[in-house]
């Protein structure tokens, strides 16, 4: 990937997790899907949701394809024909989130079914791609954004998700209830001002029960358009419960 000119308006960062979501002066597409679903104030929706202690297949998969380094550090896999990791003790092995012999097979066949998709090149835009890093930009009314994509490179952003069911109508349904077009609008206006280039924005979904079937969805020209809208709404709501619940501390909005 190339070097970008970075500056205090955008720049990326390459830390865990953990430190994107500590860092509340500037707003995630998470914050804003908060806000409009639940009805918390804006500085109640910067505060990221308790992260279960079991985690899902979905997180295991993120950090298998995504990081996995990360994923050697956390997840320990209770399989009897594997020896444990040399040097684990007792309370690291307690540590990590533990996973059944099939949930370890069932991982790596979805791995290989995105990395062996037939209809796009996923492996080679995984293999040289930017994997979570963490975006940090201005907009051009003050307000601070924060992006975290799966995966991008100069030309596309790629979105891992797992799901039961991977047909257009099932999956226009969870896009729909979970707000994803949301985030796809402030990834790709955060890439666009990283890489002044704006890029595509891809759907990998993947079933999470075999045959582990991968479906590629594309929102068309149109649903972008309704998702930036959405997000500029958004951001006027937010802005707007600032002003009247105070939370000056929050810079992260901008004027209103």
């Amino acid at each position: 990937m190339p070097e970008w000119v970075q500056s205090a308006e955008c720049f990326t960062c390459r830390e865990p997790l953990s430190a994107y979501l500590a860092r509340l002066d500037y707003v995630s597409s998470s914050a804003l899907r908060r806000f409009l679903r639940t009805g918390r104030s804006p500085a109640q929706s910067m505060m990221p949701d308790p992260t279960p202690r079991d985690a899902s297949l979905g997180d295991a998969l993120h950090a298998l394809l995504l990081e996995p380094e990360r994923f050697d550090e956390s997840y320990l896999a209770l399989d009897a024909g594997a020896p444990p990791p040399a040097g684990l003790d007792d309370q690291g092995t307690a540590a990590r989130t533990w996973l059944s012999s099939d949930e370890s097979l069932a991982l790596k066949a979805m791995r290989r079914a995105v990395l062996t998709y037939a209809r796009a090149p996923l492996g080679e835009w995984f293999a040289r791609g930017e994997k979570e890093l963490s975006i940090y930009w201005t907009d051009d009314h003050g307000g601070r954004w924060k992006g975290r994509p799966d995966c991008f490179t100069e030309d596309v952003i790629l979105e891992l998700k797992t799901a039961s069911d991977v047909r257009p109508a099932r999956f226009a349904k969870s896009r729909r209830r979970y707000g994803y077009d949301l985030q796809a609008a402030l990834y790709i206006e955060g890439i666009a001002r990283l890489t002044g280039r704006r890029p595509r924005f891809l759907y990998v979904a993947v079933e999470s029960s075999r045959p582990h079937t991968v479906w590629l969805h594309e929102p068309t020209e149109a649903e972008l358009e309704n998702a930036r809208n959405t997000l500029d709404d958004a951001r006027k709501r937010f802005r707007a419960g600032l002003a009247r619940g105070g939370g000056a501390e929050l810079a992260a909005t901008g004027p209103s």
